[in-house]
């Protein structure tokens, strides 16, 4: 039936139809059958008469499908790792900026399909639309179409991941996003400092969460022991950063 629609695509869709097959042949690195799929994929709600008609459902789906191929990515990458660093890692590829961030080298701005006059295009936009692209590619053509091009079109083409391990995931300013969400009070204390090995400071600082202390963090400022205090806490509370990034 799918090899039927391809065929169906290629001779007798409009002018217009077959450009657009042929831009997202060069995109997905196949033929797409179900071409009002794809269409529907870069529909912002702007631009729809209701939620079924905007790419919003297709987007619950793409994010699912794509925390399925990233967690088993690497899960079988890093044999070793423990589920905290596959968590945090995972939780970086899937960031609202840094999905973003990939849309935009994918040049999806140019198939968004949204309300000029009551929308900007931004990063949260753009990446919205590359998961709902993700979910349409599972309907059209499958899991292993889709796990091919999460892997291939975006991690292998777009993100390094040695540098992604290294770079430092903002769990104060989001610990803080959750608190206004949640209308919950997040007070960051100093409880001590000392000094250690000569003239080096170490610094501890502790987190409360509506007057209740919740973790201590210490490092070699009061930065870092911020940064390790509320990284605790994220541990603690069981905040769920992908719920965050989806916000």
């Amino acid at each position: 039936m799918r090899f039927l629609k391809v065929i169906f695509n290629r001779l007798f869709a409009s002018r217009e139809d077959k450009e657009f097959a042929r831009k997202l042949k060069k995109l997905l690195g196949f033929y797409p059958a179900n071409l009002q799929l794809f269409k529907l994929s870069f529909r912002h709600s702007s631009s729809a008469k209701d939620v079924n008609r905007s790419n919003e459902r297709l987007e619950y789906l793409g994010d699912a499908v794509l925390d399925t191929v990233i967690s088993t990515y690497l899960f079988k990458k890093y044999p070793k790792k423990g589920e905290g660093f596959l968590t945090e890692t995972r939780s970086k590829i899937v960031s609202r900026k840094k999905l973003g961030e990939i849309a935009h080298h994918l040049n999806l701005q140019n198939f968004i399909e949204y309300n000029e006059n009551h929308v900007v295009v931004s990063p949260t936009i753009m990446g919205n639309a590359l998961e709902a692209l993700i979910g349409a590619i599972f309907l059209d053509a499958g899991y292993e179409h889709a796990r091919q091009f999460v892997i291939y079109k975006m991690v292998i083409d777009h993100i390094d991941l040695n540098i992604l391990q290294h770079s430092e995931y903002n769990y104060k300013s989001k610990l803080l996003e959750w608190s206004q969400k949640y209308n919950r009070k997040v007070e960051f204390k100093l409880i001590d400092q000392q000094i250690v090995d000569g003239n080096n400071r170490l610094f501890k600082v502790s987190i409360f969460v509506d007057n209740k202390k919740i973790s201590t963090g210490q490092g070699k400022n009061k930065k870092n022991a911020q940064k390790d205090a509320a990284k605790n806490a994220f541990s603690i509370l069981k905040i769920s950063i992908e719920e965050l990034e989806t916000t």
